[in-house]
């Protein structure tokens, strides 16, 4: 029997696709005991650094997190959760939907202050637990100045980031549709789907309008996407790289409304899938973040043309660079960090007696 050249084009692109790691099948994955006794430790680390950074902060200082605390607290207290989000006083009203506030409930029985650290104490720690699942050297995320930024701001991006690496996690996304949009498309699942979709029932449940409010503060933020931007369009490039998960994901990130700040680059730091990669990856993210610091704070629409300089600049662009090195090859189930496999010739991606029957 001969085989058609369809049928013998996807035997070699399977063949391509297979996906390797050097480092798991040499020395063998981190015991899974190393792994939670890390992840604790980075965990604790982080929630330290939190209080110690707040602590040196004004009284006036208001991270992202204040605000889905401040409406949980108000949920449990039977009151509109985005009534009690208003601006002023506040700098900006609840640009989350409610499932970001009912998964806030078990934090809101805590002072703010212990509330904020547990918060990105527990996101660190199942962000280093995912980092940790094949092997140690992708904890360098962990140094860069993305990481840094994100707990300075008390963000979800730890969190976000830790679901691609541990599946389970992933319904979470549906707390900030912004950020999980581009991470969904480098890598859909339907349980993510179903998962988002039973969060938002059990929301509409607990309260039944609160799509008007969230659908108020969304009209009111001055974000807009990257493509519109300076030099945002350059992001559309990811797309030469398409097959990859990667290449999806900084596509879409360009395409979706996100604050100019640098914790919107941690997810991107998942597009390494070398070391070396990472490390300048980070490394441009640690620059970024000591930009940040020296430069003035620009007040106005979307806060001002600087931080969006700095992290296109430290954060987007350096992304794009390593998406584009990598071969735009069909690999699924790809994940982050896996090696993608050199495509063998047509008549070595053959078995022998699929070779035999083309003959």
């Amino acid at each position: 029997m001969r085989l058609g050249p369809y049928v013998l084009g996807r035997m070699r692109l399977r063949r391509s696709s297979v996906k390797v790691n050097e480092a798991a099948a040499s020395h063998g994955a981190p015991q899974q005991s190393s792994r939670a006794l890390a992840a604790a430790g980075l965990g604790f680390a982080a929630a330290a650094y939190v209080v110690l950074f707040y602590r040196h902060q004004s009284a006036l200082a208001v991270s992202d997190f204040d605000a889905i605390w401040t409406a949980a607290r108000a949920l449990l207290a039977r009151q509109d959760a985005y009534a009690a989000i208003q601006s002023p006083p506040w700098p900006w009203e609840l640009q989350y939907p409610l499932p970001a506030v009912l998964l806030a409930l078990p934090f809101a029985f805590l002072p703010l202050w212990f509330a904020r650290a547990a918060f990105m104490g527990a996101s660190t720690a199942l962000f280093a637990w995912g980092l940790t699942r094949r092997t140690w050297w992708p904890l360098i995320a962990l140094a860069g100045g993305q990481f840094f930024f994100a707990l300075q701001s008390v963000q979800w991006s730890p969190l976000f980031a830790a679901a691609v690496l541990v599946p389970v996690l992933r319904v979470f996304w549906s707390v900030k549709p912004t950020t999980a949009a581009p991470l969904f498309a480098g890598y859909p699942n339907w349980r993510t789907v179903a998962g988002g979709i039973v969060l938002l029932g059990f929301a509409f449940l607990v309260s039944p309008h609160w799509l008007d409010g969230w659908l108020h503060a969304t009209r009111l933020a001055p974000h807009r996407p990257a493509i519109l931007k300076p030099g945002g369009v350059l992001l559309l490039l990811a797309l030469l790289r398409w097959r990859l998960p990667e290449g999806r994901q900084l596509a879409a990130l360009s395409l979706v409304p996100l604050s100019p700040h640098l914790y919107e680059a941690l997810p991107l730091l998942l597009v390494a899938r070398t070391r070396r990669e990472l490390l300048v990856l980070a490394l441009c993210g640690t620059i970024g973040l000591a930009a940040g610091a020296v430069t003035p704070h620009s007040v106005g629409p979307d806060h001002g043309p600087i931080p969006w300089a700095v992290v296109f600049l430290t954060g987007y662009l350096p992304a794009l660079a390593v998406v584009l090195r990598h071969r735009n090859a069909s690999a699924p189930g790809l994940e982050p960090f896996d090696q993608i496999a050199e495509e063998a010739p047509a008549s070595a991606a053959l078995p022998d007696a699929a070779r035999a029957a083309s003959v």
